[in-house]
């Protein structure tokens, strides 16, 4: 749950996953986001989003109203981007910024608005993509990684440690006491700023974590996905887990 004691947490959580310098720019587009959230909720979601907000970003979700039924994804990117006065593709950055660090810290809720909201929305709850962000430094988003074939990714997984899948998308399960996630999820975070890429961390159970990486952009596992794991690995082995 995100309590007032843990909002410095928060917003330094979208200072870094949206690439903005200053506390006020975190804020800003928390707001903003949750604000064009509120748009495609009901009054019972905004209700439970607000119930975990700290109290400064509170009423950013319960003074909005919602729009008619049918609204799209691309119809709350194009609400973020009005509200921050910046380019959609800017926006959609900032909304994934916003909403993936209100899954991470709280995972039942987000689990919920994946649900409650239409499928389409789904992606908007992942972390940004891999790269700097939109309009920040476009210049270094053009050396992209490998996709690696299935023999090839059937030899990087070898090295690893408990991972499975395919060139799709891999991933990993560990069970490990809930005092001892926050310290993995903190050196997990840690490896995905060194190597600017992210992984989707979901809680199947109380005490499960799961791992699953792919680069979105080219929709395969590359090289750098076998990186993050690696890095991944690392983490647990310092943390210690039961999985």
């Amino acid at each position: 749950m995100i309590v007032s004691a843990q909002y410095q947490e928060f917003t330094d959580g979208v200072m870094r996953r949206a690439g903005v310098a200053t506390t006020q720019e975190a804020r800003e587009a928390s707001t903003h986001a949750l604000e064009a959230l509120a748009q495609h909720l009901d009054g019972l979601d905004r209700e439970q989003v607000a119930s975990v907000l700290p109290p400064t970003l509170r009423d950013a979700i319960v003074g909005e109203s919602s729009t008619p039924e049918g609204s799209t994804a691309p119809d709350l990117v194009q609400e973020m981007s009005r509200r921050a006065s910046c380019p959609p593709e800017r926006a959609r950055y900032l909304l994934e910024a916003v909403l993936s660090e209100i899954v991470t810290a709280d995972p039942a809720l987000g689990e919920s608005l994946r649900h409650r909201l239409p499928q389409e929305f789904a992606p908007l709850f992942a972390a940004p993509g891999q790269g700097p962000p939109p309009d920040l430094n476009a210049a270094a988003a053009e050396d992209k990684p490998r996709p690696l074939d299935p023999d090839e990714l059937e030899r990087a997984l070898d090295q690893l440690e408990n991972w499975r899948g395919s060139t799709a998308g891999i991933s990993r399960e560990i069970s490990l006491p809930q005092d001892r996630q926050r310290p993995l999820l903190a050196r997990v975070r840690a490896a995905e700023e060194e190597l600017s890429h992210h992984v989707n961390v979901t809680h199947p159970g109380a005490e499960l974590v799961r791992f699953e990486v792919r680069t979105r952009s080219l929709g395969s596992v590359t090289e750098l996905d076998m990186r993050l794991a690696a890095r991944i690995d690392e983490a647990i082995r310092a943390v210690g887990s039961g999985g």
